[in-house]
């Protein structure tokens, strides 16, 4: 029998459950925040994305790992591409639970934020346009209890430092 952790990291269920979360969540920002989405799904080289000159300690291994996609990946898709008030956005889903066994939402999601060098992106290239965006949206399948510490590190992290 398999554990939760197995079926929920099987790319075919992960990809069939991602259909099916992504059209309620998409609606949901489109209708209560606003957002207008395109047609299909962007794409970020990893050429393109710049290394982390944050304040955070965590910058040494956010770069490690984008190191590391720039010599293996040639890019990545995330979820969706949408407007809002002029500014562009990708969106990136993760509506389900990672099964961490001990962790709880909030450390789920920093564990995966920090090892996803796509928070570090600032253009996009849709449909052959690179277009740059201003923001990058994460939904989660559980709001964290400190999201406020959160954005504040993921600012430390990607903020480049003054001198």
């Amino acid at each position: 029998m398999k554990k939760a952790n197995e079926i929920i990291n099987d790319p075919i269920k992960a990809t069939l459950f991602g259909k099916f979360y992504e059209k309620i969540v998409s609606r949901w920002l489109k209708e209560r925040k606003g957002f207008t989405f395109f047609d299909g799904k962007p794409r970020i080289y990893w050429k393109d994305v710049e290394y982390a000159k944050g304040n955070s300690k965590s910058v040494p291994e956010l770069n490690d790992i984008l190191k590391k996609y720039k010599k293996e990946k040639q890019f990545c898709t995330p979820d969706g591409f949408m407007e809002k008030d002029g500014k562009y956005y990708v969106w990136e889903a993760k509506n389900w639970p990672l099964w961490t066994e001990g962790k709880k939402p909030l450390e789920q999601l920093r564990d995966l934020l920090w090892s996803m060098p796509l928070i570090l992106a600032t253009k996009v290239v849709y449909r052959t346009q690179e277009k740059t965006i201003d923001g990058i949206l994460f939904s989660w399948w559980s709001k964290p209890d400190d999201v406020e510490s959160l954005l504040k590190e993921i600012k430390d992290l990607i903020a480049t430092p003054h001198f």
